[in-house]
């Protein structure tokens, strides 16, 4: 059966996975449409977007990013909102979205495409797994312009993925000292968008079942990437994330 909702995006992606466990958390069904990085940018355009991937449209919805649709619709999600109404719970969720979405998940991308995109082919195949079966052929032919394009926009250099590392460990650190207690959420009682979107910016280290089709298999990953995998998966952080992941998915 077709959702009446479409999220239309470029798969391995941050913002991707946090609007895929937005959506899900408010239990409303929706249709993924990956593209080709890029391309998966102009085609928003048609549907009125602006270029920003995913763009989430129709059954009453459009907007670019999770935010923009938790904004539009959070407060009448009755017990699933994921924005606390008041202060000082609302500071405490701003300021670790804030963190996770806005400063880890820049850290981890520049990161991670820094030590995947040399390993060509199973980056391809990692590509073609999600397109459609047209795209999917293309994958291969527009692979070089795919990587031209996400090191430009991420900067990618040695240097870069270093210091990103650099901040990702002590941003993990943190996390892992705040939830070591066993807490369910980060804040209060009830998950909330703080929750989201660290889960979102972790998975892409910590490679749980439900990330792992966006990247190729762990057998295959660059030693360097995989080592920092391991490193993530014995973290209490990790471990927090695989109960929201069940919490969620439930």
């Amino acid at each position: 059966m077709t959702a009446d909702v479409k999220m239309l995006t470029f798969a391995p992606m941050v913002d991707s996975e946090c609007t895929r466990l937005v959506l899900t958390h408010y239990r409303i069904p929706f249709d993924e449409l990956d593209h080709i990085f890029g391309w998966a940018s102009l085609l928003t355009l048609f549907h009125l977007g602006y270029g920003r991937i995913p763009l989430v449209y129709g059954g009453g919805l459009h907007g670019s990013g999770p935010r923009s649709i938790v904004n539009s619709i959070d407060d009448r999600m009755g017990d699933r909102r994921l924005l606390p109404p008041a202060s000082p719970l609302r500071d405490d969720v701003e300021r670790s979205w804030a963190l996770y979405n806005g400063e880890l998940a820049v850290h981890v991308a520049v990161f991670a495409y820094y030590h995947l995109l040399p390993s060509r082919e199973a980056m391809i195949g990692a590509f073609q797994a999600e397109l459609g079966s047209r795209e999917a052929r293309l994958a291969g032919p527009t692979y070089g312009a795919v990587r031209a394009l996400l090191s430009i926009l991420l900067r990618l250099t040695a240097t870069r993925a270093a210091a990103a590392l650099s901040r990702i460990r002590a941003i993990l650190d943190e996390t892992d000292r705040i939830v070591v207690d066993g807490r369910s959420y980060l804040h209060g009682d009830r998950l909330t968008l703080a929750d989201l979107g660290l889960l979102s910016a972790l998975e892409p280290l910590a490679l749980p079942a439900r990330y792992q089709k966006h990247v190729p298999p762990v057998e295959q990953l660059p030693e360097e990437f995989r080592n920092v995998v391991e490193e993530a998966r014995k973290r209490p952080v990790s471990t927090f994330a695989e109960r929201l992941i069940t919490f969620i998915e439930a």
